[in-house]
């Protein structure tokens, strides 16, 4: 406070009190400068707080017109709290905490922390499932990765098969060879006997199948087949040449020497029997 606070004070002050301050060095008495300040004790000044008078066992003191106010009387005021520390010869002040309002901030500081914990769950749940699915995601690329080892192998297996077809194709089967077994599959069919004659070589294959009609069995046998069941009897012979001759041109013939009469013509080529004919 200042000297407008001052000019406040009731003039009717009980009590002056003059000090006189004396500073003296440490050179002696005969150098000692003389300091006198004027000491107002208990002036009668009052502190309000929003109108209301403060309390306090200790006065203000007014000194050469600096009015000095009691720390522990404005601590109130000021919602403060003043510890003294003699052997330190320290004042603490510190900030009073309202119990209720202390409650409500705990309050508050439990619920936040509530909050955080199930935030922090619901984060560790998130990243349990992520990582649940990552987990997922690798084993089904392991299984996908698994699928296309296995498909790998699956193909790599048909083109040994076929590699070793082609091999076998082009091997060097001879005409003999493919006749003898021709004979041995479709030498007795649907009880009639013939005898197949491979002649030429692997690209023009002549191919005679030769039946006696004189035998009664063959003749009546012959009879009862309809073209489409003889023409499928050929084709079946024409396929397993080209088996084993693929690119073979197919010209044959079934005779009757018994009568030497050609029964059937047929022509085939690039795997198809393109022409054929059953005489009667």
């Amino acid at each position: 406070m200042d000297n407008k606070l001052l000019g406040k004070v009731s003039k009717g002050i009980a009590s002056t009190v003059v000090a006189s301050l004396l500073v003296f060095s440490q050179a002696g008495v005969s150098d000692a400068a003389e300091v006198t300040k004027k000491v107002e004790i208990n002036p009668q000044v009052k502190i309000l707080n929003n109108n209301v008078p403060v309390a306090g066992n200790v006065g203000p003191i007014i000194i050469d017109g600096t009015t000095y106010l009691p720390v522990r009387s404005l601590s109130s005021v000021l919602n403060k709290n003043v510890l003294w520390d003699g052997p330190t010869k320290s004042i603490f002040i510190t900030d009073t905490v309202d119990p209720n309002a202390a409650k409500d901030e705990i309050y508050n500081l439990e619920r936040f922390i509530k909050t955080k914990d199930a935030k922090i769950k619901e984060l560790e749940s998130s990243i349990k499932t992520k990582d649940s699915k990552i987990t997922e995601l690798d084993n089904s690329g392991k299984t996908k990765d698994a699928k296309i080892v296995e498909l790998e192998n699956a193909i790599k297996a048909k083109d040994a098969k076929i590699a070793e077809l082609e091999k076998k194709s082009s091997t060097s089967t001879s005409l003999k060879d493919l006749q003898k077994q021709l004979n041995k599959d479709y030498g007795s069919w649907k009880s009639i006997a013939f005898e197949i004659t491979l002649k030429g070589n692997k690209n023009d294959i002549d191919v005679e199948i030769e039946v006696n009609l004189g035998k009664s069995t063959n003749n009546k046998n012959w009879s009862n087949l309809s073209e489409s069941t003889v023409e499928k009897f050929i084709k079946n012979i024409a396929d397993d040449i080209w088996e084993v001759y693929e690119d073979a041109e197919i010209t044959g013939e079934v005779i009757d020497i018994d009568e030497d009469d050609t029964l059937v013509d047929f022509y085939g080529k690039n795997g198809k029997v393109r022409d054929f004919e059953k005489h009667d």
